[in-house]
């Protein structure tokens, strides 16, 4: 659902900078119901706009059966800014406005605390939509408000998107509704977004019922049980090898869309969419290594590393053996000239090299290969890619061969090419690619066809594998042709939930609900249709995928989704002197070590306060993963750990001090120690070397002992350590 708005918001910004660009595309001779000073007057009443915004204009629109006035008030000054709104010029609605405002920041302001809650967020938020839509409040419904992560640094501010959901019978509709951004440390709301569809809705009587939906998605087996490997892999340690997971994925050419009123999935016409993207042999090389002579004439030392680099590419194939490799299976006609030739390691198995090949012909004439490039492999010489292009020499003309046609000389190939292979790859039956730049009229083929193979291990279907094919049906040839074939050990299917147990797993996280939804068509109005999908609750992260042998909900990297960054709500902290700073990192994303829970009272480890410490500096998703071993090592280079500790142990007061001056880089200051007074009776108590920093979270507020003494030795507590993170943020 949040992508969903995400591309609701994108779609009305893009279309109001496509109407300021082109005013003239405007009705000039349609009649505005509502005239500018009235929509420039209903936006003024509504929101304020800044003094310095002078400059104004304006368009008027039609599209679509609807007609907008759009404003635009800018800075005509530096340092600039922007005030942009949209009025529905027949019903005089704001249908959004947004408000940008530079301003000047920089790491010497520090953190900039929100001035408001999340909860006075929504009731601001509330406010303006009971005012602007009070006729539209009946069909809307307040979702739940997000846990979004708050940044800790001196740029990014903290923003809240409080969102309605438009609700017609009693149904969700897909991409209708309001949402309000309100900037937190100004307190002021600078976005509003108003999206709602004019159109016949499907009367819910005669929809099967949510388990007739289930029993639908069952039958059309839409959850499969694969083979999943990520892609990237952005954490992993140097000579990781990445393993493929056993998965149950979505898999379905509905994506789990179901028509309510027919009851089988929501099948959906060609073109119709949902609403809602030159070197020599190596022997040569090695030979020229062991000859090159320095010092003397005494060898230049190699490290083992290198020697085993020279050892692996003696053994592969050369530039001429590549080629003649190449020449095998995809024809190269002497007009083309070779442009490039380079070996390099495949991306995904860095220990293969590839020869990467390509041809050219800027001049070649209609009909006649322009450009060609391929893929050989450097140790085996198989044909791992090939793509050719060419113009046609008549582009309007259609296929000669249908789709049956054009994969029986689509298969018939890779039986060629790759013998031993064809027979474990399968159909992807749920990608059909027969797109024509041309319109086709009733019975016509498309002049090109696109087929997937996936690969198949134990039976079960492994999409990061397999083969690509694409036919040009009017000239009859292979046009491009691609393998990924990964050397991985598969686990084998055992101890696997069965598909009833996966079915209940990721329908409980992602119900069937009966929702409105628009299918778009080329050059047709859209109709609106009552389907049942699996939605994500609001607020919560989208997937596809979960876990085969327990159920969980996986990312696109085939992690837990509940090991993602995500803001704390802590239970434990109501009354508590630290409670507004431990709020603050909760919603953040630090301190979860215990989940809802913070556990205030507890000493802080050091591990514990050194994580919190990166993932308010360097942001949660890039410490998230860190193991505690990475964490010390971490906080070592950036010189912030540098005393004898282990990760379970506790912190003292005094090496909290040390934690924070390093961590705002004043620890050179905190070194010249005879410039510094404090006001603690115990001073006499400090370690030597210690009085600057003591003396530095004193006058910065970070740290202020009990008042009367620091006692260096006392164990902070994480509520402690919260409250002093918090405060030298407020520094830095």
């Amino acid at each position: 659902m949040k992508s969903i708005w995400w591309r609701m918001l994108g779609w009305q910004l893009i279309l109001l900078l496509l109407m300021s660009f082109f005013p003239g595309a405007a009705l000039a001779a349609e009649k505005a119901d509502v005239t500018l000073e009235q929509a420039i007057r209903l936006v003024k009443e509504n929101f304020d706009i800044p003094a310095g915004f002078t400059k104004f204009e304006s368009s008027y629109n039609s599209y679509d059966n609807r007609s907008l006035w759009s404003l635009n008030w800018s800075a005509p000054e530096e340092p600039g800014g922007n005030f942009s709104a949209q009025v529905d010029a027949r019903s005089g609605e704001i249908i959004n406005m947004r408000l940008w405002q530079y301003e000047q920041r920089t790491p010497e302001q520090g953190l900039q605390l929100p001035l408001i809650s999340a909860t006075e967020a929504r009731e601001m938020a509330t406010e303006l939509v009971k005012r602007l839509l009070p006729q539209r409040l009946t069909e809307l419904k307040l979702l739940p408000a997000e846990d979004q992560l708050v940044p800790l640094n001196p740029y990014d501010r903290v923003t809240y998107s409080v969102r309605w959901q438009r609700v017609v019978n009693g149904i969700p509709v897909e991409g209708d509704g309001v949402t309000v951004d309100v900037l937190g440390d100004k307190a002021q709301i600078v976005g509003y977004y108003l999206n709602w569809t004019e159109a016949d809705f499907p009367a819910p009587e005669g929809a099967i019922s949510q388990q007739q939906a289930r029993q639908v998605f069952e039958d059309n087996e839409m959850l499969k049980l694969q083979y999943f490997l990520a892609d990237i892999r952005p954490l992993a340690e140097a000579g990781e090898k990445k393993q493929p997971q056993l998965v149950y994925r979505l898999y379905h050419p509905s994506n789990g869309v179901i028509d309510a009123l027919k009851g089988e999935p929501l099948q959906l016409e060609d073109g119709m969419w949902l609403r809602d993207g030159g070197l020599g042999g190596m022997g040569e090389a090695v030979d020229m290594a062991q000859k090159s002579m320095a010092n003397g004439g005494a060898p230049v030392p190699l490290s083992p590393e290198e020697l085993q680099e020279i050892e692996r590419t003696a053994k592969l194939i050369s530039q001429a053996e590549a080629i003649a490799a190449f020449k095998k299976w995809v024809e190269v006609p002497a007009y083309l000239t070779l442009s490039n030739a380079n070996l390099m390691a495949d991306w995904q198995e860095p220990e293969t090299r590839i020869w990467n090949l390509s041809w050219h012909n800027e001049q070649a004439e209609a009909g006649q290969i322009r450009y060609l490039s391929g893929r050989v492999n450097a140790v085996t010489g198989e044909l791992m890619a090939f793509d050719l292009y060419y113009e046609p020499a008549d582009p309007s003309k259609p296929g000669s061969l249908d789709r049956e046609k054009a994969q029986k000389m689509a298969e018939s190939f890779l039986k060629q090419v790759q013998p031993q292979r064809v027979g474990q790859v399968e159909l992807d039956k749920n990608y059909v690619s027969d797109w024509d730049p041309q319109p086709l009229k009733q019975g016509e083929n498309p002049r090109m066809q696109r087929f997937n193979y996936h690969r198949v291990v134990n039976g079960l279907v492994f999409p990061s594998n397999g083969m690509n094919i694409a036919i040009d049906t009017v000239a009859k040839r292979v046009t491009s042709y691609g393998l990924s074939w990964q050397n991985l050990n598969f686990p084998a299917p055992k101890g696997l939930l069965t598909v009833r147990q996966a079915n209940d797993a990721f329908l409980a996280e992602r119900p069937l609900t009966l929702t409105y939804t628009q299918v778009y068509a080329p050059n047709k109005p859209a109709q609106m249709r009552l389907v049942y999908q699996p939605t994500v609750a609001p607020g919560k992260p989208f997937f596809e995928l979960i876990d085969a042998k327990n159920g969980q909900p996986l990312d696109w990297q085939g992690k837990p989704l509940a090991q993602q960054p995500q803001a704390y709500r802590f239970n434990d902290i109501e009354g508590h002197f630290a409670a507004k700073e431990i709020n603050l990192l909760g919603q953040a994303g630090i301190f979860g070590e215990y989940g809802d829970a913070f556990h205030p009272d507890e000493k802080i480890t050091t591990v514990s306060l050194l994580r919190a410490m990166l993932m308010a500096n360097e942001g949660v998703w890039a410490i998230n993963e860190l193991t505690d071993e990475q964490i010390l090592k971490r906080a070592r280079e950036r010189k912030w750990l540098q005393e004898d500790l282990a990760a379970a142990d506790t912190v003292n007061r005094e090496t909290l001090a040390k934690f924070m001056v390093r961590m705002l880089n004043l620890e050179r200051a905190a070194a010249i120690e005879n410039i510094y007074k404090v006001p603690y009776a115990d001073s006499g108590e400090f370690s030597q070397g210690s009085l600057g920093y003591v003396a530095l979270t004193w006058g910065l507020g970070i740290i202020r002992g009990d008042g009367n003494n620091f006692v260096p030795e006392h164990p902070v507590t994480r509520a402690e350590a919260a409250v002093a993170l918090v405060r030298a943020l407020a520094n830095k």
